[in-house]
């Protein structure tokens, strides 16, 4: 994905977004760490690699170490984890002459699409970012430059969402991160703003 500008275009749904704007500007900028990531993923393999993708994706998504709101989180999953391929595989559909088949590449970015839409329909899990402690880790390890390993994935609270259920949050991993000194008194949702002021939610309820 290298240095590819992120614009309406080449992000699903987003075709009114103005290139300038600061949505697009956040987008961009996700965008453009993940795509190093996906550089260095190349020369990691196993199952520890799998375990890394998804966290180190939402990891590189923080600019502050303070929680999101659940409307934000969610609006950060649909416009850019699962859009992520999209510019990709829009540059390969470019490439391909009439009549000839799909490359590997664009066969295998498409059925990745197609599993994370349908895991999001059923419950995906995901770093919780509406929980300070776990942001505030996660925080420090991208402010320290600390490469994120199994052992801290297995301190992330992790939640289950669904893509119809915009209030439903199962606690899937309850994450080691209580006995850290990381409760903060800070305000619950003062992190990025991923909605555009799209989304709203109403009140949540957590199962565990």
């Amino acid at each position: 994905m290298g240095n590819r500008k992120i614009t309406s275009k080449t992000i699903k749904g987003k075709e009114g977004l103005h290139p300038g704007s600061r949505k697009a500007g956040q987008l961009n900028r996700v965008h453009l760490r993940v795509s190093k990531l996906q550089g260095q993923a190349k020369l990691r393999k196993g199952s520890h690699s799998l375990k890394l993708q998804r966290p180190l994706f939402f990891l590189h998504s923080l600019t502050s170490p303070h929680p999101l709101t659940l409307p934000s989180l969610r609006a950060l999953i649909s416009t850019v984890y699962l859009a992520r391929h999209d510019a990709r595989i829009a540059e390969l559909e470019a490439e391909r002459r009439a009549g000839r088949p799909k490359q590997k590449e664009l066969l295998e970015l498409e059925a990745a699409k197609k599993r994370d839409i349908a895991e999001y329909e059923t419950g995906m899990e995901v770093p919780d970012l509406t929980h300070a402690p776990t942001v505030k880790l996660l925080y420090s390890l991208l402010e320290s430059d600390t490469t994120l390993q199994p052992s801290h994935v297995d301190l992330l609270r992790q939640i289950r969402l669904f893509k119809n259920s915009p209030g439903e949050v199962i606690v899937s991993k309850p994450g080691r991160t209580a006995n850290m000194g990381l409760m903060t008194g800070g305000e619950v949702g003062v992190g990025e703003d991923w909605t555009n002021g799209e989304e709203e939610v109403p009140s949540m309820e957590v199962e565990k």
